[in-house]
């Protein structure tokens, strides 16, 4: 005779979870929105939706280059130029491609006129401007001796008298958001001696210097002062100077990296140094010259 036996398996217990296993999810939750909240602070730091923007002299070159470049970013921007039907070219153009940008006619070398564009600036933007790039200017390459003193006046005028005026005119702007950005558009000339551009190589050195004392001066306001240096760069400007051959030759010979320089990687760096991401930078003269600055002797033969 067989007994059977039957077993009764018990409850089933499900442990309470500890205070490590709890632990340890609040740590998988935390990371998780830390990640999202890293995220979108990272969106914060490498846009400028809702920052508006004046770009002096913004239908050429480095200047065209970087309206496109900020309003890429998401930036409304304002520019100049003394061309009008060029200028109504590429307002046209940016239209097209999306961009909101406005712009006026002006020649920033005359004071009424400066005074004229801040007002339209003011008005596009409800009195609010967030970033400044100072980009006119222009370039007379001739022995110190032979200046007239009309052309050293259009100089100084041009390139370093209308950035100090224009400065003046946005700071009640830039002050008002409290949170701004200025950008000059400086160039190696201003660091070290290219022959036959005594004149324009003086106005480069005094906005290097503005750059640094306005840095400190306005930091008071949370506003950031930086420049940019550009060596050659393939532009209007030095089309003509470029077309000499054995001219050319020399200037890859004194730039490490063997090549002029694209208005983009100007406008790259200026475009950075308006985004959140570069706000602990300001006072700071950024050459962008293939290396021409720091360049000692290096033959162009191994």
């Amino acid at each position: 005779m067989c007994t059977c036996l039957h077993w009764t398996p018990p409850p089933l217990q499900i442990p309470k979870p500890t205070n490590n296993i709890l632990r340890n999810r609040s740590a998988i939750k935390a990371n998780v929105v830390g990640i999202e909240d890293e995220d979108g602070d990272r969106n914060i730091r490498w846009n400028l939706r809702g920052k508006t923007a004046l770009v002096t002299g913004g239908t050429r070159g480095i200047g065209h280059a970087t309206v496109e470049e900020l309003a890429g970013f998401g930036a409304r921007v304002h520019t100049c130029s003394r061309n009008e039907p060029e200028l109504h070219k590429c307002l046209s153009d940016w239209e097209n491609k999306g961009f909101q940008v406005t712009g006026s006619v002006c020649d920033v070398s005359s004071p009424l006129l400066r005074e004229k564009l801040m007002d339209n600036v003011s008005s596009a933007f409800d009195g609010n401007l967030n970033i400044l790039i100072n980009n006119a200017g222009f370039n007379i390459r001739k022995p110190m001796v032979e200046f007239t003193r009309e052309e050293f006046s259009k100089l100084m005028a041009t390139n370093f008298e209308s950035v100090f005026h224009i400065s003046q005119l946005a700071y009640p702007l830039l002050k008002m958001y409290g949170d701004g950005s200025v950008v000059f558009v400086s160039s190696v000339s201003g660091l070290v001696s290219l022959n036959a551009m005594s004149v324009q190589s003086a106005t480069k050195g005094a906005i290097n210097q503005l750059t640094r004392n306005l840095a400190c001066e306005w930091a008071k306001d949370n506003i950031r002062c930086n420049a940019v240096a550009p060596w050659y760069v393939r532009t209007s400007m030095v089309e003509q100077v470029l077309e000499n051959k054995e001219y050319l030759k020399e200037v890859f010979s004194r730039t490490p990296l063997r090549r002029l320089g694209d208005p983009k990687e100007v406008s790259a760096t200026v475009a950075f140094l308006c985004l959140p991401a570069s706000s602990f930078i300001t006072g700071q003269i950024i050459c962008i010259d293939g290396g021409m600055t720091v360049n000692g002797f290096h033959p162009t033969f191994d």
